[in-house]
């Protein structure tokens, strides 16, 4: 097997990114990978991950990468799943409580949560660049935003809970279940009841 002709091949098919673990899950040696970014083929953007000249950089995939616990989480979670093109300063994504950053991001907004809740509502979307995340849903977005009400920018929550009753792919009873687990079903029902009314 010519590794390197299968590494390029896959990087063309991958928009230019590959990992150290999908290069040992296809048993090719991950020396090549060594090889290319010394030829200049490849750069090396954070442990185990790599990117070629014609790669595009994709903060969210990257990010999440090097914080594989982390979900993209409020105002990015909405911008990645396509309900708002407004695209925030700073990444928005929470944890579980407990969870340490080796180093604490520039530019990111953590937000911690029981581990009880952590996976409520988590799922994956692609970024611009056709790259998969974990992000949280619509409903547990909403559902984070009405029990922080009173941290959020009020013209954000208004529009937020506003256009919820306009969103295509919206699961009510999804909505419910994670407010219920969240504790919080009697105020998500309650500002639900004013939109709707």
């Amino acid at each position: 097997m010519d590794y390197k002709k299968h590494i390029e091949q896959y990087l063309e098919e991958s928009g230019g990114i590959i990992t150290a673990s999908y290069c040992r899950s296809k048993k090719i040696p991950t020396v090549y990978l060594s090889r290319l970014v010394r030829e200049g083929v490849l750069q090396r953007v954070a442990e185990g991950l790599y990117v070629s000249e014609a790669g595009i950089y994709d903060d969210y995939y990257y990010f999440q990468y090097r914080f594989k616990k982390a979900v993209f989480s409020y105002e990015t979670a909405l911008h990645l799943l396509g309900v708002t093109d407004k695209i925030p300063q700073d990444m928005d994504v929470t944890v579980y409580r407990g969870y340490k950053f080796n180093k604490s991001p520039f530019g990111v907004n953590i937000h911690y949560v029981n581990k009880e809740i952590y996976e409520l509502g988590v799922v994956e979307t692609r970024t611009m660049f056709n790259n998969p995340v974990q992000v949280y849903s619509y409903e547990r977005t909403l559902c984070d935003c009405i029990a922080h009400e009173d941290a959020m920018d009020r013209e954000v929550y208004i529009k937020l809970v506003r256009s919820y009753a306009h969103y295509a792919k919206r699961d009510i009873h999804a909505l419910y279940e994670i407010a219920t687990s969240m504790g919080i079903a009697a105020k998500v029902k309650a500002r639900m009841e004013l939109v709707y009314e």
